[in-house]
């Protein structure tokens, strides 16, 4: 790798959060800036290469290697351009790469977040000495990236890893890319509000009415991860509902890839074995009795780190072949 640094950089729908390392992966500064998608891309990347210059401003971009990035998708990342994320709406066909690369002179690799925070839990993480993994996250959509031998599973030039547009009931709601009975439309974090509400508004009681103060608008995944925690009936039967959708997805996935770990991330996955347990069960259930065991159910190791961690690995990768430092120590 010819540089002593990397720069990592998650581009989320909310904010985009930037990270200096050194060459053993130890994240050395940190920066975050609200993406506010509403003002543009113009806006947002020219707050992006700020943030940028500002964490890695205790070196000198001679002694950079290069610029990964991890943005949602949909994106090409051969091209570098961010095509047509529902996360950033008015984002399209933003040739990101191309700018990064004319202001800071360095190298900038780009790839879908999922995938990212894939690599991040491969080499980093809960996917640490597996040869094949699935990654899922879970929050307010749902996303995921797949590794096989080490290496992201693409298919032609993009993510194949859609994960969220898997159909798990053909009778269900229509999710938000028009088609129906997608997972994400039954198991994202939007997901689990909705029905918590629908449950409420068909006249179950449940504790997350006085969680919100009555107001049902202000229902989040979290609210019903909460009241489940508390053992209420209503919001335990939401959150079972969301796994068992979870895990009839995680059942064709194991019996398609044979990963040797499925990891769930996202901030559903805070609800820990609530969520968990469903898909366990599922797998139980369901797998083809070869399957069944051979494929562990955790959570991520790293938390929201995942991508940054996955966009470290990136720009290391980009000239030396294995990592070998936990960059958490």
């Amino acid at each position: 790798m010819n540089g002593l640094f990397v720069v990592a950089v998650d581009i989320g729908g909310t904010s985009f959060r930037v990270a200096l390392a050194d060459r053993e992966g130890r994240l050395l500064a940190r920066g975050a800036e609200p993406t506010r998608p509403q003002e543009g891309p113009g806006s947002g990347i020219r707050r992006l290469k700020d943030a940028i210059r500002k964490t890695a401003s205790s070196v000198s971009f001679k002694e950079v290697a290069g610029i990964a990035v991890g943005a949602a998708g949909p994106i090409d990342p051969l091209r570098g351009v961010i095509l047509t994320p529902p996360s950033l709406p008015t984002w399209r066909d933003v040739r990101l790469k191309e700018q990064l690369e004319e202001e800071f002179q360095v190298p900038i690799w780009m790839e879908n977040d999922a995938d990212l925070a894939a690599l991040g839990e491969h080499r980093f993480g809960a996917g640490r000495g597996c040869d094949r993994l699935i990654y899922i996250t879970v929050s307010t959509g749902i996303g995921g990236g797949i590794i096989i031998n080490g290496e992201f599973l693409r298919g032609g030039g993009l993510s194949v890893a859609e994960i969220g547009h898997v159909v798990v009931d053909p009778d269900g709601p229509v999710c938000n890319c028009g088609g129906r009975g997608h997972l994400e439309a039954v198991a994202s974090g939007t997901a689990i509000a909705r029905m918590a509400v629908e449950s409420i508004s068909q006249g179950h009681s449940s504790a997350i009415s006085h969680l919100v103060g009555g107001h049902l608008s202000m229902v989040t995944a979290e609210t019903v991860k909460e009241a489940a925690g508390q053992g209420d009936v209503t919001a335990q039967a939401v959150m079972q509902k969301a796994g068992t959708s979870l895990g009839i997805a995680v059942v064709s996935l194991i019996h398609i890839f044979d990963p040797e770990v499925v990891i769930i991330g996202g901030g559903v996955s805070n609800a820990g074995e609530l969520i968990l347990n469903p898909i366990r069960q599922v797998i139980t259930e369901r797998a083809m009795p070869d399957f069944r065991n051979r494929a562990r159910v955790v959570r991520s190791s790293l938390g929201d780190d995942s991508v940054i961690l996955g966009a470290v690995a990136l720009a290391l990768e980009g000239g030396i072949s294995h990592i070998v430092v936990d960059p958490r120590n």
